[in-house]
């Protein structure tokens, strides 16, 4: 395994980033985020770094980033993973394919949180090839598969910078400037899962190298234990590895336990943030306390309010847009359907002028699926309200 601090020794290190976000205005957040760090001589990878990130908002455009409110329920928000990203950041040359977009939309959330950081000068794959990443990648013969998933974006651009040999122009560059943060935070992160990330588990647990820490053995073994669970479930090949980084880090069996039993309440704090826990996050909590022998309460899911067939002059409202078999439904197509099933379409949620919530996954954060809960509205997702509409959905 790779040492980490020799790996952050070396300065300026060349650093990729890519982020999707929820929009691009400076109200809007980062749903997910990917840290490809290079070896600044050979400019092979170091370090790969990606989470997805509970925006504590609507998701934005899924049918872009393929991000729904369900996927982040369980992730950290931006504030947590600020330690581990500022440790990586910092002393780096950072690339990216649209440099400017990431770097504002990176520094809108860094403000959020009072962190002062200069983005410095780094390098940037659009203003070099002048074309979207896709067709850069097409040109050059780089495999590009599930385009605006941070991770492939991010790996895609470190191939494509070592081809356009961006490295040569050193001159122009100048480091990012951040102060470090306190690495004591909770290292879990929330990734898309193993078929698009494309690496195994134990090739990440072997392969990767957590950063430093204030307990850095617990840190080190909570890291691989991150990565192991990308699929919910741990094999007897790797307890057996677990077991042997945790002899090797010299950590005991208490104090793995006491891993473990960490690793869920951050999750079961995760899952109760917004006030409401859906079927979804208590399944994974019980299958992931389950898996770590965590004997653990888990919260049971929020009692949602039910709703039968859509009736006449029923007031909706819609949240998010979806995408149902392929297709992308946004709002006025939505409004479009409730009119001609003689239900009148709000624009808001209200006590008492609205009796519906329709919302690309009933797990949205946004401020209307917050109010519905409040006012103990009703709320479905898109799929099920073109169910009722008889669209053949």
């Amino acid at each position: 395994m790779s040492d980490f601090h020799n790996i952050f020794a070396k300065s300026p290190k060349p650093v990729v980033v890519d982020v999707e976000t929820t929009g691009f205005g400076t109200h809007d957040r980062i749903v997910e985020i990917a840290i490809v760090t290079l070896d600044p001589d050979s400019w092979e990878t170091l370090d790969e770094y990606d989470t997805l990130i509970n925006p504590e908002r609507d998701v934005g455009p899924t049918g872009v980033h393929g991000v729904t409110a369900g996927m982040v329920e369980l992730a950290p928000v931006f504030e947590e993973v600020l330690p581990p990203l500022a440790q990586r950041l910092r002393g780096a040359v950072l690339i990216a394919h649209n440099l400017p977009f990431d770097t504002r939309m990176m520094g809108y959330e860094f403000e959020r949180f009072g962190v002062p950081i200069d983005f410095g000068q780094g390098w940037c794959t659009l203003k070099a090839t002048r074309v979207r990443l896709a067709a850069a990648c097409q040109r050059e013969g780089i495999r590009l598969e599930n385009a605006h998933r941070a991770l492939t974006d991010a790996r895609a651009t470190a191939e494509l910078a070592r081809r356009l040999r961006l490295g040569r122009d050193k001159g122009s560059t100048r480091p990012v400037q951040v102060d470090a943060l306190d690495t004591t935070a909770n290292v879990r992160t929330h990734r898309r899962g193993l078929a698009d990330a494309g690496t195994s588990p134990m090739h990440r647990v072997v392969c990767r190298s957590p950063y430093p820490h204030g307990d850095e053995a617990m840190a080190h073994y909570l890291d691989a234990l991150d990565w192991v669970l990308d699929d919910g479930v741990i094999d007897r090949t790797e307890w057996a590895a677990m077991d042997d980084l945790a002899t090797e880090w010299g950590l005991t069996e208490a104090k793995q336990l006491q891993a473990h039993h960490s690793y869920v309440e951050c999750m079961i704090a995760a899952a109760e943030r917004d006030g409401f826990v859906s079927e979804a996050e208590h399944a994974i909590l019980r299958r992931i306390a389950g898996q770590l022998r965590v004997d653990a309460e888990i919260p049971e899911p929020s009692r949602q309010t039910e709703v039968g067939q859509l009736a006449p002059g029923m007031r909706i409202c819609f949240t998010g847009e979806a995408v149902v078999d392929g297709r992308l439904w946004k709002r006025p197509d939505l409004w479009e359907i409730a009119r001609r099933n003689n239900c009148e379409p709000v624009k808001s949620v209200t006590r008492k002028k609205c009796d519906l919530l329709v919302a690309a996954d009933i797990s949205s954060a946004s401020g209307k699926a917050r109010k519905a809960r409040q006012y103990g509205k009703p709320i479905i997702s898109v799929t099920d309200f073109l169910g009722h509409c008889g669209t053949g959905i």
